[in-house]
């Protein structure tokens, strides 16, 4: 895992708990390609009453048991 998706996890707990909300479902959708496969990445909308942002993670262990943890829906497009 890229030190960048534990970054982006560690962002969208840190908004979650400064009061942002989810808002379900969380959108995965394919992200790239490679020979080794096809990778995914998970689009997460939050709110708050500053206004609305979105913000994508890439697929990883922690990010996977991230919505487990939660329950989470996930859309696949």
């Amino acid at each position: 895992m890229s030190e960048q998706t534990t970054n982006r996890l560690d962002w969208l707990l840190g908004q979650m708990n400064a009061g942002w909300q989810l808002e379900a479902p969380v959108i995965e959708r394919m992200a790239y390609y490679n020979t080794t496969g096809e990778f995914s990445a998970f689009e997460f909308v939050l709110r708050h009453e500053r206004g609305c942002q979105v913000v994508a993670v890439h697929d990883c262990p922690e990010l996977r048991a991230f919505l487990r943890e939660r329950g989470l829906e996930c859309t696949t497009l």
